[in-house]
């Protein structure tokens, strides 16, 4: 291990940036701007997670269903853990689509006994906001104008209260994210570290303290050995060409880690440089192209294997960038699709109509717009896909494109994970896929609510074409 540089990634962990030394660093990549975001790496005492939990006690007390709404590193690290726990009564809402909320409502059996936690740094995310409000309209219908405000709890940083409250949020019972009351710590780095990851956590172990003392502590004293690792592996792959990873992470965490690990490379690592081309792809083995990154630690409990694993691709990462002297926090590029959005809505620009294409009709104008030296293809679905139609897109590319590698992502998620890496990349061709008419089966007034919903999902992909069309097409899919 580099003992500099660990001193250097200690070190930076919640000071400012006149603080730190000059040959630090992460004086320069571990900053957004001013603003500090290498607060993950601070170890925070047991006791403060408790006193946190506790000032809950009352709100969580008789709540047995529990909705958590974001997007990207807001919801991506919940999702492992609950398909580590395996618990009924546990949901993650990510996605604009109509449908997305009429399935979600039929599992809601009891609303009275249902916490919904919003989540979001800034407080301003906008699908968040809209989702939540989604919920809000639900939830006023069912416990009245009052009522429903010991339903919600929005978790954000402290500085975000306020506009939260003018949001329509006011009287709403509020949490910060973090358990310091900081606000160091940028999303994909939000899990394990933050009540983020650490209330659902709690909640799925039936608040019992004594248990979730044991995970925490345990994976606590795990981190020094879990960053010898993940330095031995930077080490290993610093000189290569392509930044070209393949996390292994095994079965027992399921398909639902992969977004999250996705999200911490490609926005991490990608269009930070222009010569350095950035893919990952989950438990690709015995590849020539990517690069294995495997904790390789033997670890009982699946929860504290979860969580080592989150530290070691982050640490994995920190390191990676240092070799690189790239910013690993920031994600600057994705700004570019929301000032597209702004644009659109400035403008007033009606949705544009994009002409409806079956699957066939769709693979023909990928031929017709792809260049042979791509390797990649990127399917963005900006709806709410049933598993047998991700299934049938994605084995008809790989079918019909055998020579490429062929990924699929779920709408405006992936917006939240892959855009900074997709707004440079040279290697991939991106195929964004719309439906020509959104519906749900849930009609009591909500009409307004998923108008709004799917005009805003219909901006997000427009903006999105828009600052990437030399190498993506747009279209409606046709699946009938």
């Amino acid at each position: 291990m580099d003992s500099k540089l660990e001193n250097h990634f200690m070190a930076a962990a919640g000071w400012k940036l006149e603080e730190l030394s000059k040959d630090n660093f992460y004086k320069v990549i571990g900053f957004d701007g001013c603003n500090r975001r290498m607060g993950w790496v601070k170890k925070i005492p047991f006791q403060k997670l408790k006193d946190v939990l506790e000032s809950l006690s009352e709100l969580i007390r008789d709540k047995e269903n529990f909705i958590f709404v974001g997007m990207g590193g807001s919801v991506n690290g919940i999702k492992p853990l609950f398909s580590a726990v395996n618990k009924r009564g546990f949901y993650t809402f990510d996605n604009l689509d109509p449908k997305a909320f009429s399935t979600l409502v039929k599992e809601l059996k009891n609303l009275n006994k249902t916490l919904v936690i919003p989540i979001s740094k800034s407080g301003t995310t906008k699908e968040t906001q809209l989702l939540a409000k989604s919920l809000k309209t639900l939830f006023i219908k069912a416990l009245g104008e009052e009522g429903w405000k010991k339903n919600f709890l929005w978790m954000s940083d402290p500085g975000s209260f306020k506009k939260l409250d003018s949001l329509g949020w006011s009287g709403v019972n509020k949490v910060s994210i973090q358990l310091d009351d900081d606000d160091d710590i940028g999303g994909r780095f939000s899990c394990p570290h933050t009540l983020i990851f650490l209330l659902p956590l709690f909640l799925s172990l039936e608040k019992d303290f004594e248990a979730l003392k044991n995970i925490y502590e345990g994976f606590q004293s795990l981190q020094k050995k879990i960053r010898n690792r993940a330095y031995s592996l930077c080490e290993k792959y610093e000189n290569k060409k392509e930044a070209y990873f393949s996390p292994i992470i095994g079965d027992e965490l399921g398909e639902s880690f992969s977004s999250w690990i996705v999200q911490l490379f490609q926005e991490s690592l990608g269009s930070k440089d222009d010569k350095l081309s950035v893919k990952t792809i989950i438990n690709i083995q015995n590849n020539n192209i990517f690069s294995e990154i495997e904790l390789g630690l033997e670890i009982e409990s699946k929860i504290v294997l979860l969580m080592s694993q989150m530290y070691f691709f982050q640490v994995f990462v920190a390191y990676y960038a240092a070799s690189k002297k790239i910013n690993f926090v920031n994600q600057g590029f994705v700004e570019q699709y929301k000032k597209e959005m702004g644009r659109l809505e400035v403008q007033n620009s009606k949705h544009e109509a994009v002409l409806s294409k079956n699957i066939e009709e769709v693979i023909n104008e990928v031929k017709l717009n792809m260049d042979s030296n791509q390797k990649f293809i990127e399917i963005v679905l900006y709806f709410y896909p049933s598993i047998e139609t991700i299934k049938f897109l994605k084995n008809k590319f790989e079918q019909t494109f055998m020579d490429k590698i062929v990924l699929l992502f779920i709408g405006s998620d992936w917006n939240h994970h892959s855009y900074q890496a997709a707004f440079a990349a040279k290697d991939t061709f991106y195929v964004l896929l719309a439906l020509e008419d959104y519906n749900s089966d849930i009609d009591f007034g909500f009409n307004k609510v998923f108008q709004k919903n799917i005009e805003t999902l219909n901006l997000i992909i427009r903006a999105t074409y828009l600052t990437i069309k030399e190498k993506a097409i747009y279209c409606s899919l046709n699946l009938n």
